[in-house]
């Protein structure tokens, strides 16, 4: 490697031209500059990125409509009402703040202010105190508001709302310490914890519908209230609606709900004698090699559990060859729980080489079995959402001392990774196509994680600038993806018009 200045040999720099065949001095590192660092530049913001879910709000009217659908919330004129506390909530929590301090720090940011859908964030004790008046009614309008908010930028991207719907239903725990907090309770795991139960809407990576339960109860007597709640936050023409869950949620009452409002389900079935034994019964010519997934292997036969009231259901069985080093030494092992007993011990006993591990899904839907069990085994998407609503939207803290205030912390926190999700669907239909315009093919939106989408859209450094009567955003000319910034919100000006 050559430099563009030679070294002379009392070591000063000379021009290339005066020197022939002299050593070249290669400049690994640059010189130390020598700064004065001051931060009172006003027009500079580290989140240029908030003006697009500003503009988001701002295009679905999202403030207005949850002052007006959040009834018993504000009992006078003054003061901010739902629609201002849970959008700036959801604003900061978009920021990456996850507990009411980080409110202050973004009221210090005067040029975000000027791109935010609330400008004047309240205090954080005044927040706070908002917050107090989420009971569960508001808590139901307010999800409401927003799934509708939702279904109207649905529209603006020409999403089919016919379309089939998935919803899938979970329950995330978060850990709470102070003694005092009402509501939170110890759970199996001896951790005092607050539940927030979400059904999501899968295809649009959407939560429609939320509800905080103490830390210890039971997920499945409050979910046929839930699931009406999420069929009514739908498009009024949606498709067929299927229901996704987990063992917890294996109880008849859900099935019948499920039943009575026409959703069809696939729920996980805990392990148990009479499922070992129909697992025994099945032929062994009827196991077919799942879906993406080695070593396993589906069959079908049919249930009725008790207190079904109707026709027996399908019962799809998943099982799943294990060898020794498969099956952990420890007796907390999850593997070894999906064994039955009698041959767990025979392997450990080292008198056989391997076993089966089983897993068993009763559903009344129609389709293939090994696609049916793909299927449902995608219902673990939950989890990223909820590692996304909890890791980078401020649901790994619930930082008030009440129940109410807490639900209303909930509240703004899926808000947040709900409008995560629409400006991701948003960047997906604003990207340019690659395909020519014979392979072009209408691109569904793809969903990107909060990690990312800050990345990309809200931690964008700006400096706001006002000339010929305008206010300007100047982004950084190193900002490589800025074109795909400036589409986003071109896309999402264009909503509003």
């Amino acid at each position: 490697m050559k430099s563009a200045l030679p070294i002379s040999e009392n070591g000063a720099a000379t021009p290339n031209h005066l020197t022939a065949g002299g050593t070249f001095h290669v400049q690994i590192t640059a010189p130390r500059p020598r700064l004065h660092i001051s931060a009172d530049d006003h027009r500079q913001t580290g989140f240029a990125g908030l003006l697009l879910p500003g503009e988001l709000a701002r295009s679905l009217d999202v403030v207005a409509r949850l002052d007006s659908g959040v009834t018993g919330f504000k009992d006078r004129d003054r003061g901010a009402g739902a629609g201002e506390l849970l959008v700036s909530l959801a604003e900061t929590m978009l920021a990456g703040g996850n507990h009411l301090a980080h409110l202050d720090v973004l009221r210090k940011d005067e040029a975000s202010a000027q791109l935010r859908c609330v400008a004047e964030l309240p205090a954080r004790t005044t927040a706070g105190q908002l917050l107090r008046r989420f009971g569960e009614a508001q808590v139901a309008a307010a999800m409401r508001v927003i799934s509708a908010a939702g279904i109207g930028h649905d529209a603006h991207l020409e999403l089919d709302p016919a379309a089939p719907v998935t919803l899938d239903i979970d329950a995330t725990t978060t850990e709470v310490y102070g003694r005092k907090k009402e509501g939170a309770v110890y759970n199996y795991k001896g951790q005092r914890s607050y539940q927030s139960q979400v059904i999501t809407w899968a295809e649009r990576n959407r939560s429609v519908a939320a509800k905080l339960l103490e830390g210890s109860a039971a997920e499945a007597p409050t979910a046929p209230d839930l699931i009406d709640a999420a069929l009514s936050a739908l498009p009024p023409d949606h498709g067929q609606v299927s229901f996704r869950a987990d063992t917890a949620y294996y109880a008849m009452d859900v099935l019948h709900r499920c039943r009575d409002r026409g959703i069809r389900f696939a729920v996980a079935v805990k392990r148990s004698k009479p499922m070992w034994r129909l697992a025994a019964t099945v032929d062994p010519d009827r196991w077919q090699q799942a879906k993406d997934m080695p070593q396993a292997e589906v069959a079908e036969t049919v249930y009725s559990p008790q207190d079904w009231q109707h026709e027996p259901l399908r019962l799809l069985i998943r099982r799943v060859r294990l060898d020794r080093d498969d099956i952990g030494d420890s007796p907390r092992c999850r593997r070894r729980a999906t064994v039955p007993k009698e041959q767990l011990t025979l392997l450990l006993g080292g008198e056989v080489d391997h076993v089966y591990g089983y897993s068993f899904i009763i559903t009344d839907k129609s389709g293939n079995a090994v696609n049916l069990e793909y299927w449902h085994r995608h219902r673990t998407d939950i989890e990223e959402r909820f590692r996304d609503v909890k890791l980078d939207c401020g649901l790994i803290h619930l930082p008030c001392g009440t129940m109410n205030a807490n639900r209303g912390w909930m509240v703004a926190a899926l808000l947040a990774t709900n409008m995560m999700a629409m400006l991701s669907d948003t960047l997906m239909k604003a990207a340019p196509h690659n395909q020519t315009p014979a392979e072009e093919e209408p691109r569904e939106p793809r969903y990107r994680t909060t990690p990312t989408m800050r990345r990309w859209l809200i931690a964008v450094p700006g400096r706001l600038v006002r000339g010929g009567r305008k206010l300007q955003l100047r982004l950084p000319a190193s900002l490589w993806w800025a074109d795909e910034f400036m589409r986003t919100y071109d896309m999402l000006r264009a909503f509003s018009t």
